[in-house]
């Protein structure tokens, strides 16, 4: 058997080998695409030309992506016919050195045990032979960071390991790809036709796989027929959000797929402008309690507005019968700071969709006219989608969500939910998937039960609180999670500042709270301090820290309002329970919970 030491170094030259490779295709790639950039005064010939650069540029990009780590898996396989062959499999194929995108049929050989194997040829029988030999690899920047290596008689063995640093950068999103599971790659490769439920609590990779379902989609030879990047939407949370999912979606070859959130694709529907979105950043004021309860009676009567532009004119006709005069304040609060919120755009859409039956788009299309001549014009179409993603489906109304579902393709019904509806952080959200008439066939429900993100110490004092999770004995212990009792804010701000100045100057830490109010003097004096955020829990939801210190802990925290409708009460109590949970569990390294008592005591 050859020693780790040759093992690693022939991977290495391996790994050199294909990025001279990826070098030269970038090369040839770039004088084609300046070739097809040239001008052309034939309109009809420019619009072929303008298709052939599309793929070019798409191509270029590929292979900038794919020189940092040119692939992740290398096969040696015996044909049913004794053709030996080595394969590598990638985030993008450069067939000409042997290695394949990880969405081809092939590619699954990477969970197969070594020995007899086959896989399905598209109009095709399946391929069958003998795979003798398997490595798995971790390659980033062109350097070899792990590195397994499994042959018939010696088993699995681990070659070499660098010393990863915990931080979350050095774990990009493709190389997830590398570490997939049998059972998550089903999840990606699940027929393409029909609605799909991914679950699982905060950590466990469900938005990570979602990524990988959208690129799988558009790149595999099966299902690219059926979808494309224009006719793709995926709804996130914030803007943030959407800024962290813009940046990664090309890592994976996904460009131009839109990514927006309900509120902004609304307001293009409404013809809303300069407006402002009010998402609810905490659930323990107890005045937005009872203003939110009053809105979602009103939506849920679903009664018909008047058709006019005065948007407000036409809420406040609704709501009348519902408010209260502090209801009435805090309306007239939003219209002269021309706010809406979820309750205010879903009847507003839902209006729209009753009087106009769909919603539509404006499309731009080419008409050929006599002599070659091409004129550009447009024209209203049906808005309708081949697939839509909605992150964190557990934070929509059911209104929202009827509401989308009418705006998906009837050829593919491809929507895929991404969250998880144990965690209820705001009112009036979805509950069942009955509620809006959506149902999952066999095995397109998927539920993530283990946790990859935080600590042991961090996974087991949330145990301790009553949450029901799994922790992986792989993960790594940590640092116990300290609780301190302070006197006010100012005890808290003090105690943050002292373990500030001792920390790594790149760690991301985040400071939370259930106010904003509360947190206004933490923004004001820890304003100085590098890579410190602070935010309420929900606009915490969705991201992560190193470091978390979760403040203004005290027994009133969770008292709820005093609204004596006893459904009302129970949603209430629920959704504070799930707001700490997700305040919980934003930390991966340390957590600080600062407060006037312990949570156990709450």
């Amino acid at each position: 058997m050859k020693t780790k030491e040759i093992l690693l170094n022939e991977a290495r030259l391996n790994v050199q080998k294909a990025r001279e490779a990826i070098v030269q295709e970038i090369q040839m790639t770039e004088k084609t695409i300046e070739r097809y950039r040239q001008p052309d005064p034939d309109q009809s010939s420019r619009l072929v030309k303008m298709k052939i650069l599309a793929h070019f540029n798409e191509r270029f990009d590929q292979l900038h992506h794919l020189f940092p780590s040119p692939f992740f898996f290398r096969g040696d396989i015996t044909s049913s016919e004794g053709k030996e062959q080595t394969i590598h499999f990638a985030k993008f194929p450069l067939i000409e050195k042997g290695i394949f995108s990880w969405t081809s049929p092939a590619a699954r050989l990477r969970f197969a045990d070594l020995g007899p194997v086959s896989y399905p040829l598209p109009d095709n029988p399946d391929w069958s032979g003998i795979l003798t030999r398997k490595d798995q690899f971790m390659i980033a920047g062109g350097e070899i960071r792990f590195m397994t290596s499994e042959t018939p008689g010696e088993g699995r063995t681990l070659v070499y390991q660098e010393q990863l640093s915990r931080r979350k950068t050095d774990f990009m999103l493709p190389e997830i790809i590398a570490r997939m599971e049998r059972a998550q790659d089903d999840v990606i490769r699940a027929d393409w036709k029909g609605s799909f439920l991914i679950s699982g609590p905060a950590g466990s990779g469900k938005t990570t796989l979602a990524f990988h379902r959208i690129a799988f989609l558009l790149q595999s030879p099966e299902t690219a027929q059926h979808f494309s990047n224009e006719n793709i939407i995926v709804f996130v949370q914030d803007e943030s959000t959407k800024q962290y999912f813009s940046r990664l979606l090309p890592e994976l070859g996904i460009h131009t797929v839109t990514v927006t959130t309900f509120a902004a694709w609304a307001f293009e529907r409404l013809e809303i402008h300069k407006a402002t979105f009010i998402r609810r950043q905490n659930g323990t004021d107890a005045s937005v309690d009872t203003y939110e309860y009053h809105k979602m009676l009103a939506l849920q009567e679903a009664p018909s507005l008047p058709i006019t532009k005065d948007h407000f004119g036409s809420l406040r006709e609704v709501y009348k019968k519902f408010f209260s005069t502090d209801d009435f304040t805090q309306f007239e609060k939003q219209k002269l700071n021309n706010e809406f919120d979820r309750f205010d755009i879903s009847l507003l859409l839902n209006n729209s969709l009753k009087r106009k039956g769909t919603f539509k788009k404006e499309e731009e299309y080419f008409l050929r006219k006599k002599e070659f001549e091409v004129i550009r014009k447009k024209r209203l179409v049906p808005l309708s989608y081949s697939f839509i993603v909605v992150d964190e489906v557990q934070n929509y109304l059911p209104e929202q969500i009827s509401i989308l579902r009418s705006c998906i393709q009837s050829e593919t019904q491809a929507m895929l939910y991404v969250g998880d509806l144990r965690q209820q952080v705001l009112f009036g959200t979805l509950k069942k998937w009955e509620d809006v008439g959506e149902s999952f066939a066999e095995g397109r429900k998927i539920e993530l039960d283990k946790v990859y993100r935080s600590t042991k110490h961090i996974l087991h004092y949330i145990q301790s609180l009553g949450y029901t999770m799994e922790i992986p004995e792989e993960l790594r212990e940590g640092t116990s999670v300290v609780e301190e009792t302070h006197a006010d804010a100012t005890s808290e701000i003090n105690r943050i500042q002292t373990l500030a100045q001792e920390q790594d100057e790149k760690m991301q830490t985040g400071v939370i709270g259930f106010s904003e109010s509360y947190l206004e003097p933490f923004k004001k004096e820890l304003s100085s301090i590098p890579n410190l955020h602070v935010l309420t829990v929900g606009q915490a939801q969705g991201v992560e820290f190193d470091r978390v210190f979760l403040v203004g802990i005290n027994k009133d925290l969770f008292i709820p309002s005093s609204e004596q409708n006893e459904i009302y009460q129970k949603d209430l109590a629920t959704i504070r329970k799930d707001l700490l949970y997700v305040a919980l569990t934003r930390a991966m390294d340390e957590l600080y919970v600062f407060g006037t008592c312990n949570l156990a005591k709450i």
